[in-house]
C-alpha cells in the first residue's frame, strides 16, 4: 500500500500448521506450526530509485510422536536500495537490488543449522536482480 506519494509498504503473514505429518527433522506422525511475517517499507526517490528497510520474524514448532517439541525462531532485517522501471514495490520490473542483511536463527533445535562459521547469525552484502521477458 502507498502511505503517501513518497513511502510504500509491502507485507505478509503467513500461519500454517500440520498434524500428523512426515517431517525429515521429526519423523513420522509429526505436528508443526510455523508463523511468519515480514512488513518492507520503502522510500520512494523518482520513478527508478527506492530505499528501504525489510523486517522479518519466523518460528517453527515441531512435535514429535513422543510429544517432545522442536523451537527454531528468528529474525532478519535487510536494508536495500533498489533501480527499477516504475515505482511499485512489487509489480515492476526488471529491478536491480543492493542490499545489507542480518539474519539470526535464536534456536535451532529443529535441525541444529548454523551457517558456515558455525555461528546462529550472519551478516550478508549482495546484489539481485529481477527480470522477466
Amino acid at each position: 500500500m502507498y502511505l503517501n506519494d513518497r513511502v510504500i509498504v509491502a507485507n505478509a503473514l503467513v500461519y500454517s500448521f500440520g498434524n500428523g505429518v512426515y517431517s525429515y527433522e521429526t519423523g513420522a506422525h509429526s505436528d508443526f506450526e510455523s508463523i511468519r511475517a515480514v512488513v518492507r517499507p520503502a522510500y520512494i526517490w523518482d520513478q527508478y530509485n527506492q530505499t528501504g528497510v525489510e523486517l522479518g520474524y519466523f518460528k517453527q514448532q515441531n512435535t514429535d510422536l513422543s510429544g517432545e517439541k522442536y523451537d527454531e525462531p528468528g529474525y532478519k532485517t535487510t536494508l536495500f536500495h533498489t533501480f527499477k522501471v516504475n515505482t511499485s514495490m512489487l509489480t515492476s520490473r526488471p529491478e536491480i537490488r543492493f542490499y545489507a542483511t542480518y539474519i539470526k536463527a535464536e534456536d535451532t533445535e529443529l535441525d541444529n543449522f548454523t551457517f558456515e562459521d558455525q555461528k546462529t547469525d550472519q551478516f550478508a552484502v549482495g546484489a539481485q536482480a529481477e527480470i522477466w521477458w
